[in-house]
């Protein structure tokens, strides 16, 4: 039943998540729900990791996920779920897609669907903040976490009182200056913010 249910929710994930990426994250964990007790913070988790790693994000996620769910049938299922719409979309339009380019229909619908996938990013965003920067032991067993313990009354200690995880906000606002500003790699920024990350017990 949960391989059912994995492949059924993904099928309608590939074949509704227009937009891709980031798009469809809110739509992937909605649809999970219902069979799945899934934390935010283990799905932000496995999004992240399906964002550093090769390939698609939504069949990563859904290859994650389908483990989290169900081991290797789990994931089996739920990949070829994400994958077959679009395999069976694209073979049949491929030989008619000059016909669908041109046609006034297609592309009025394209209209309505780009500012509805800009908020699908933002009810993705919606979905990953708390998780990333929320403050409840986000700083670990780490080097801060130490600083905390041995001055509670200092700077270190103050941290740990907070609502959020200030050296997590610290790195995403480091994230988007050198990737926006200074245009380094996205792929060098993720390992050095994961190093930090890593040392300091995020």
């Amino acid at each position: 039943m949960i391989f059912w249910n994995l492949f059924i929710s993904f099928f309608k994930v590939g074949l509704l998540g227009f937009g891709g990426g980031l798009a469809i994250v809110r739509l992937i964990y909605d649809s999970i729900q219902p069979f799945m007790d899934m934390s935010r913070e283990t799905f932000a988790n496995i999004v992240a990791i399906s964002q550093i790693t090769p390939g698609p994000l939504a069949v990563n996620t859904a290859t994650y996920v389908g483990f989290e769910a169900a081991g290797i049938g789990g994931s089996a299922a739920a990949t070829f779920g994400v994958i077959l719409p679009a395999f069976l979309i694209v073979s049949l339009v491929c030989r008619t897609i000059q016909k669908f380019r041109d046609s006034k229909i297609v592309n009025g619908a394209l209209q309505g669907i780009r500012p509805a996938t800009m908020g699908l990013i933002g009810a993705a965003a919606a979905t990953l903040v708390a998780p990333a920067l929320a403050g409840d032991g986000r700083l670990g067993t780490g080097i801060l976490a130490k600083l905390g313990a041995d001055t509670a009354g200092g700077v270190f200690g103050s941290l740990l009182g907070l609502p959020f995880d200030a050296v997590s906000v610290l790195i995403l606002i480091a994230t988007v200056i050198l990737i926006s500003k200074y245009k380094k790699s996205p792929f060098l920024v993720l390992i050095i913010m994961g190093c930090i990350g890593a040392v300091l017990g995020v």
